[in-house]
């Protein structure tokens, strides 16, 4: 086993659990602002100080301890609202467990997760309403409905029983409750192992586990964090990804909270190039996706001009300059920044690996990408580079007070990630058995990914155990290692690697890729000319890894990946899907390489799978070395040991 030890760069302020956070950072930064935000993306900026986040804290808590919720499980499901940090603040300082909910589920899968987390109350969005509706129906064991957004006149559409509030309504009744000196949320004690959170994780609603969270959990994971990163008090982020994510809840609104950070809820995915330049945004949470999209159109936008020469000359005068501690790059690539607002200079990013030359651009232009690593289970964040440690196409290193080992022997050999230390969750909701399979004895977390330690100490994360591939030699294949090679191709949006067996047991290696139409159209590329570019693809991407990894066959489509709210694709469905339509034409994978897989339908030229199984069956594909090359579409690539094939 090979073990990662933790850095700390910073002294930080320390604090027994979350609602002592909120309360230091009230007392520490009173009037500053500590929420911008609009009701509507066309209406005006509303602003709340840190003072008035903590009154309207424990003003909403002390409403729904007066609804009898003490201790009770209350789920929050919604866009990223102010009310929706306030009611999440509320029911983990004080009042019982917040459980989040995806507000991209549909009916069918909410209401069965808010009867296996055995909810008492539910704070949703008026969009919700039907589905809130018909849970009351259901469940009469939910005590209490609240709607976010819903206006005096909304309280129409509710059934006329008495389970039904407005928020805004609550939330003056708190604040008279505080006038009239309740103090019975203030005084609740909070034991720091208490459970702050249960999360159900991505898939359906059958098989996605509760990831129950303590509220120490929580706080270490922020002063694991607030030891190897520091930002200035007033720093403005946008608050993108979805709340109920741990990876926004707890680094883009706690953590935020915590350092004193003015958090600016983004109107919408097509307002977050409008909402940055507006809040002069420094800092920025996102997803590979989002800054993939940023990489793209700086550089759509200086092929336009002409201007990618003076560009690539400029970055290299400036690296020069940095030698000798000269930096001028927000000076010479201003015009780039004000695109952003001016004052972007930070991006985390998580989630998913993103291509180590979109961090390197936007550092040699002045914006610093540090990628980090973690799972909801780690509360979640447990490595990630920083201003000591940034090398691209890693997350750095462990964070402060947690450990992380490779379960391998051999140094620099990959094996899975494994987590020990305070932020390791309380174990999987009602789930002991799962709980048993992911922390051993030791207290191992095993994440399920798989990552080696590089040359420079440094965590890079290879795949995941579940989506790797095993062929019949016994070699192993990482889609993900795949995929990242082929982030590069701008007219490529997405990819999916994965595999296939042959009629006489061969794993093959297949992939496909979503194409980008609008990079299509404005290149001027056709449809036609567009097998030829994808064969291209594949053999550069087959020529830089060993051969028993190349791609095999390969299908394009217009239409996005099935993917979680984060953006993680879920390779499942999508394999089901591709065999479903794979078995309605009657035809298998290689028989349509090269082709658009959304028209498979009507593939009418494809021979039937009944003419081409004497032609499987005859090939000649008998040892496994064979069947780890590709076909036609390949040209000769590494060996196993990293060599050029001859």
């Amino acid at each position: 086993m090979q073990i990662m030890e933790s850095k700390s760069y910073y002294k930080i302020r320390e604090f027994s659990d979350l609602r002592e956070m909120i309360r230091q950072s009230v007392s520490l930064y009173g009037n500053l602002p500590a929420f911008r935000f609009r009701e509507h993306p066309d209406g005006k900026v509303i602003k709340r100080t840190y003072r008035e986040v903590g009154t309207d804290t424990d003003a909403f808590g002390s409403a729904l301890l007066g609804l009898g919720l003490a201790d009770e499980k209350i789920a929050i499901i919604g866009e990223n609202s102010y009310r929706w940090a306030i009611s999440h603040l509320a029911v983990v300082n004080g009042v019982g467990v917040s459980v989040p909910l995806d507000r991209l589920l549909k009916p069918e899968e909410i209401l069965p997760l808010l009867e296996r987390g055995k909810v008492s109350a539910v704070i949703f969005d008026k969009s919700f309403l039907d589905t809130m509706i018909e849970a009351a129906k259901q469940m009469p064991s939910i005590r209490a409905f609240v709607c976010m957004n819903c206006s005096s006149k909304d309280s129409g559409l509710f059934p006329g029983d008495d389970r039904w509030y407005l928020f805004d309504s609550l939330l003056s009744k708190g604040r008279k409750m505080l006038d009239d000196g309740n103090t019975d949320y203030a005084d609740r004690p909070i034991d720091p192992e208490q459970i702050a959170s249960l999360l159900f994780t991505s898939g359906t609603t059958s098989m996605s586990k509760g990831v129950l969270l303590r509220n120490r959990n929580i706080t270490q994971d922020i002063i694991a964090l607030a030891k190897v990163v520091k930002f200035p008090v007033g720093t403005r982020m946008l608050s993108i990804l979805p709340l109920h994510h741990t990876f926004e809840n707890t680094c883009g609104l706690l953590y935020g909270l915590y350092m004193g950070a003015c958090i600016c809820m983004c109107d919408g995915l097509r307002y977050i190039q409008k909402n940055m330049e507006e809040y002069r945004i420094n800092l920025l949470i996102g997803v590979p996706a989002l800054f993939e999209s940023f990489y793209r159109k700086v550089k759509d936008t200086l092929k336009k001009q002409d201007k990618e020469e003076l560009i690539d000359k400029m970055i290299r005068v400036t690296r020069v300059l940095r030698k000798v501690k000269i930096d001028l790059r927000r000076i010479i690539f201003g015009k780039i920044h004000k695109a952003f607002g001016g004052k972007f200079r930070i991006g985390i990013c998580g989630a998913a690996p993103i291509d180590p030359e979109i961090i390197r651009f936007f550092d040699d232009i002045g914006v610093h990408i540090l990628q980090g690593y973690g799972l909801t289970e780690t509360s979640p964040v447990v490595a990630g580079c920083n201003s000591k440690v940034f090398v691209p196409g890693t997350v750095g290193h462990p964070l402060a007070g947690i450990t992380i080992a490779i379960d391998n022997e051999t140094d620099g050999m990959e094996g899975e990630i494994l987590v020990k230390g305070p932020v390791v969750m309380a174990g999987y909701y009602e789930d002991d058995e799962a709980t048993a399979a992911a922390i051993d004895a030791d207290g191992w977390f095993h994440t399920g990914d798989v990552g080696r330690v590089d040359e420079n100490g440094c965590l890079s994360i290879t795949g995941r155990l579940k989506s790797m591939i095993v062929l019949k030699s016994g070699k192993k294949v990482f889609p993900e290692e795949i995929e990242q090679l082929i982030t590069r191709y701008p007219f490529i949006k997405e990819s999916m690697v994965f595999a296939d067996v042959e009629p006489r047991g061969d794993v093959v290696i297949n992939a496909k890729f979503v194409i980008d139409p609008q990079y299509m159209k404005r290149e001027g590329i056709t449809e036609e000319e567009l097998a030829a570019r994808l064969e291209q693809v594949v053999r550069e991407i087959n020529l830089e890894i060993p051969g028993y990894k190349g791609i095999r066959n390969f299908v394009y489509s217009f239409k996005d990946l099935i993917k979680t709210t984060t953006q993680k694709v879920k390779r499942n469905n999508e394999i089901a899907g591709i065999q479903e339509a794979l078995d309605r034409a009657k035809v298998k994978f290689r028989r349509i390489t090269g082709k658009n897989i959304d028209l498979l339908d009507s593939m009418l030229e494809i021979t039937p799978l009944e003419e081409i199984r004497d032609e499987d069956e005859s090939e000649s594909s008998s040892d496994d070395d064979k069947s780890d090359h590709s076909s036609d579409a390949a040209a000769p690539r590494k060996d196993e040991d990293g060599e050029r094939g001859k």
